[in-house]
C-alpha cells in the first residue's frame, strides 16, 4: 500500500512539473516573440525614419507600423496577463486537487483497513465454521456409536425382560407348589395341628416342652410331641407327591430377649438338638429320611414374635418351630427379592 501511494505521489508531481515546464516554455516563446518583434519593429522604425525624411508617405506608413506594433504589444501583454491568470487559477485548482487527493488517500486507507478487518473476520468465521463442521462430524460419529450401544443395550434389555418373565413364571410355579404342599398338610393333619397357612411351619411353646432355662424335654410333653411330629413328617416325607418338592426340614430353637444373645443361642441350639435326638430315639420315622432331610438350628432371640402393638411377646417368642423348604426355595426367595427391587 505504501508503494502504491508513493507511486501516485510521484506521478502527480511529474505531471505538475510537465505542466509548469510547458507553461514556462510558452511564456519564453511569447517573450522571445515580443523581443524579436520589438527588435524587428525598431529596425523597421529606423528604416522608416530614414525613409520618412525622404518621403511623407513613408512617414505615414511608419506611424501605421508603430501603431500596429503597439497594438501587437498590447495584445501580447493581455495574452500574457491572461496566461498568468490562467496559470494562477490552475495552481489554485491544483492545490484544491491535492487536498482532495489527501482526503481520497485517507478514505482509501480507511477502506483498505476495513477490507483487512473484513478479511480477518471472514478467516475467523471460516475457521469457526471448519471447527463446527469437525465437531458435527465427531457428533455424528458419537451418535452412531451411541446408536450401536443402544441397540446392544436394547437387545440385552430384551433378553433380561425374557429372563425376568421366565423367573416370574418359575417363582409363580414355586409359590404355587408350596401353597399346594401347605394345603395338603392342613388337609391331612386337620384341625388337631395348627399349621401356619403362609409358611407351613408348626410351633411348640417352650413352656410346654421345657422347664425354665432347661433344654431337657419334659416327660409329659413327649407323647404329644411324638404324635404331632409323626403326622407332620410322615405327611411331608411319606407322600411321594409332596416329598419330591421337599428340600429340607429344620427344627429351630428360639428364645426371648431375656439374657445375653450367646447364652440364648446356646440354649436354643440345645433345645433344637434335644427335639432332633428325640426323633432319632423314638423311631417315629425312618432314620435314613431323618439324616437326609431333617436338621436342627438355634436362632437365639434373632426372630422374636411381636404383638399387634409391636411389643415383644416373650412367651410366644420362646418356642420350637419346625418348618420345611422346597427345592430351590432359597434361591427363588433371593430372586424374588431382587425382582421386587427392580420393579
Amino acid at each position: 500500500m505504501y508503494n502504491k501511494e508513493q507511486k501516485n505521489d510521484e506521478n502527480f508531481w511529474i505531471s505538475y512539473a510537465d505542466l509548469m515546464a510547458g507553461l514556462l516554455f510558452v511564456f519564453i516563446l511569447v517573450i522571445g516573440a515580443i523581443v524579436i518583434k520589438y527588435i524587428y519593429t525598431q529596425n523597421t522604425l529606423e528604416k522608416e525614419k530614414a525613409a520618412l525624411n525622404s518621403s511623407e508617405e513613408a512617414k505615414s506608413k511608419l506611424f501605421y507600423e508603430l501603431a500596429k506594433a503597439k497594438n501587437l504589444y498590447e495584445t501580447t501583454k493581455n495574452e500574457l496577463d491572461k496566461t498568468s491568470k490562467d496559470l494562477k487559477e490552475k495552481e489554485e485548482k491544483l492545490s484544491l486537487n491535492l487536498t482532495e487527493i489527501e482526503k481520497l488517500k485517507a478514505l482509501l486507507l480507511e477502506y483498505e483497513l476495513n477490507i483487512k478487518d473484513e478479511k480477518d473476520k471472514n478467516e475467523k468465521l471460516s475457521t469457526e465454521l471448519l471447527d463446527k463442521t469437525n465437531m458435527i462430524s465427531l457428533k455424528d460419529e458419537e451418535l452412531t456409536l451411541l446408536a450401536d450401544k443402544l441397540l446392544v443395550q436394547t437387545q440385552i434389555h430384551q433378553k433380561m425382560v425374557e429372563e425376568f418373565d421366565v423367573a416370574k413364571l418359575k417363582i409363580k410355579n414355586l409359590t404355587g407348589i408350596k401353597l399346594n404342599v401347605i394345603a395338603k398338610l392342613r388337609e391331612k393333619l386337620g384341625k388337631s395341628i395348627n399349621v401356619d397357612e403362609k409358611s407351613g411351619a408348626i410351633k411348640f411353646s417352650s413352656n410346654i416342652l421345657f422347664d425354665q432355662n432347661e433344654y431337657k424335654l419334659k416327660e409329659e410333653s413327649k407323647k404329644e410331641l411324638s404324635n404331632t411330629l409323626k403326622k407332620y413328617l410322615t405327611t411331608l416325607l411319606g407322600d411321594k407327591d409332596i416329598k419330591k418338592y421337599i428340600e429340607s426340614i429344620t427344627i429351630e430353637g428360639h428364645t426371648n430377649s431375656d439374657g445375653t444373645y450367646l447364652s440364648n443361642l446356646a440354649l436354643s441350639q440345645q433345645r433344637a438338638h434335644a427335639v432332633m435326638q428325640f426323633l432319632y430315639e423314638s423311631n417315629i420315622i425312618d432314620r435314613k429320611l431323618l439324616s437326609t432331610y431333617v436338621n436342627s438350628s438355634g436362632r437365639s432371640s434373632s426372630d422374636l414374635i411381636l404383638d399387634k402393638n409391636g411389643v415383644e411377646d416373650k412367651d410366644a417368642s420362646r418356642r420350637i418351630e419346625i418348618k420345611f423348604t422346597i427345592k430351590n426355595e432359597e434361591a427363588m426367595k433371593e430372586l424374588q427379592n431382587f425382582l421386587g427391587e427392580k420393579k
